[in-house]
């Protein structure tokens, strides 16, 4: 079991997680040598579970490539979709014996899958590490706190137009185009509304002129100010 950390999808991943500078903190060029040698990749096809809630909580995963979600099942069967993650994100975080929710694949993916013990060893003799990693775990923290208050103030409609900013900020590269990798009952469930509410969003947001659908998968966001408008009244 190895990592080769000059791979360049792995240093892109782990810059993504950890910041652009993060070579220069105290620890992480000793980090990365125990990554190299017990960390491992891991390669997922779409729909498989990386781990399932109540599985023992014993590592953590750094996205490569590919597209996945987080979620949890209720004791009525219902759904509810908590993040969608993309290269250079964490998963997997949890202060308990077991996860608490499951991650599940929705493409092809590949992970850096690391062992909690080692991440705890690592911050025991690298305290700057640890306050990196714990800058990271923050900052996921506010965007989770930002949800919620989505959720809470905005229209159902709103929320998708949120949603959809948020998806050309993170996977549209640039661009006001880009491909989701979700179907529209996972954004449904991740944004608290049924599936036919979901697609009448959609279609109000294309009939005003706001973005361009040329698949159930393909977006393009054609009046971004008016999105973002529409997104904050």
């Amino acid at each position: 079991m190895s990592l080769d950390i000059n791979k360049v999808v792995i240093k892109t991943s782990l810059t993504s997680c950890f910041g652009s500078h993060f070579k220069e903190v105290e620890g992480a060029t000793q980090f990365f040598d125990e990554l190299a040698a017990d960390a491992e990749e891991v390669t997922l096809g779409p729909n498989e579970y990386i781990f399932r809630e109540k599985d023992p909580s014993s590592y953590v995963y750094i996205p490569e490539s590919g597209s996945m979600m987080l979620e949890r099942s209720t004791a009525s069967g219902s759904r509810q979709v908590f993040a969608f993650l993309f290269t250079g994100n964490l998963l997997g975080l949890s202060e308990h014996a077991t996860y608490s929710f499951s991650a599940k694949t929705l493409t092809n993916a590949v992970v850096i899958k690391i062992s909690r013990q080692l991440m705890k060893d690592i911050f025991d003799k690298y305290p700057a590490v640890a306050q990196r990693y714990h800058d990271v775990t923050g900052h996921i923290l506010s965007l989770i706190l930002d949800q919620l208050f989505i959720m809470g103030q905005k229209t159902a409609h709103q929320r998708l137009a949120h949603f959809l900013l948020d998806m050309e900020h993170r996977i549209g590269h640039g661009t006001h185009k880009f491909l989701l990798p979700m179907s529209r009952q996972d954004i449904a469930d991740y944004l608290g509304m049924s599936l036919e509410t979901a697609s009448r969003g959609f279609s109000k947001l294309k009939n005003e002129g706001l973005i361009k659908i040329e698949s159930n998968y393909q977006i393009t966001i054609l009046q971004r100010d008016d999105l973002v408008q529409y997104a904050e009244s």
